[in-house]
């Protein structure tokens, strides 16, 4: 049939479908697999935090890549408090408050903002 045939009505309706089966795509596209560039930072979150929150795919994954900058900011103070008074954290926030965690601090957080859940990644099992 001829485009020109066509009612504005039908037109309309086709450019929607359309429209909507490309934004369906986009939205189911699934995340790659990812192979982790912070390796270090890996090490410091598997050695101070795995023990309770998990692999660094579900760890990092608690918070955004910006949630994650102002968490480990001021030398963590914002995890200290989010940790104050749940059970075992006084390991926790004696890494926190430590020079172990000054040191690691960069690498830790660019590990987490790495698997953070407004980033593209998942890690893979390497």
């Amino acid at each position: 049939m001829p485009t020109e045939s066509r009612s504005p009505i039908t037109r309309f309706f086709a450019a929607g479908i359309l429209l909507t089966l490309c934004i369906a795509g986009i939205e189911a596209r699934p995340r790659g697999q990812h192979v982790v560039k912070e390796k270090l930072g890996q090490q410091y979150y598997l050695h101070a935090c795995s023990s309770c929150h998990g692999s660094g795919k579900l760890g990092g994954n608690m918070a955004t890549q910006s949630e994650w900058k102002y968490l480990l900011d001021r030398h963590g103070k914002a995890l200290i408090d989010l940790h104050k008074g749940e059970e075992n954290t006084t390991r926790v926030i004696a890494y926190l408050k430590s020079p172990r965690f000054a040191r690691e601090h960069d690498r830790l957080l660019k590990f987490l903002q790495e698997f953070a859940n407004d980033s593209e990644s998942i890690p893979t099992c390497f």
